[in-house]
């Protein structure tokens, strides 16, 4: 019970973190903040979090951005689902590897909501779009002893 407690407090932050108040000219290098704490607790536990938490995120993401519902659903599905199948082997690089593989998943996440954006006619090209990617993976090491020491700190296995 007091895992699921923390978990879902770590989402929540997570969410107040995506949900909180740039300038314009910042929203290019605002970081995923709730894919990163899913990444994090699919890596960490993956028998505790895995794909039915990445849908729920990814819908409560899609109604705070006021973004198509199912598109974070339908790419937190599918990166929760490579790490989940990966996880063993994800936890043997090192931090900074880590970082180099969360920058591809986010990458995907990215060009999957560009090309629906683009399909609706609100998004134009440009490779800003991994800007996220790139500040989520520089972030990574630092989320994952942050959220590791939670974990430790609560005993969550």
């Amino acid at each position: 019970m007091k895992s699921g407690f923390i978990f879902l407090l770590t989402f929540i932050v997570a969410l107040m973190l995506e949900a909180m108040p740039i300038p314009e000219q910042f929203v290019w290098y605002r970081p995923e903040w709730a894919l990163l704490v899913l990444l994090y607790w699919i890596i960490a536990l993956p028998f505790k979090v895995g794909i039915g938490a990445a849908w729920v995120l990814g819908l409560l993401v899609d109604l705070l951005q006021g973004s198509v519902l199912g598109q974070h659903s339908l790419t937190y599905v599918l990166i929760a689902y490579v790490c989940a199948v990966l996880y063993k082997r994800l936890r043997m690089y090192l931090r900074w590897q880590q970082g180099v593989f969360v920058f591809l998943l986010v990458s995907v996440n990215q060009l999957v909501g560009f090309w629906i954006d683009h399909y609706l006619g609100v998004a134009e090209p440009t490779l800003m779009i991994f800007m996220p990617a790139v500040i989520t993976g520089l972030l990574w090491p630092w989320c994952f002893v942050i959220l590791r020491s939670v974990r430790r700190l609560y005993s969550i296995s």
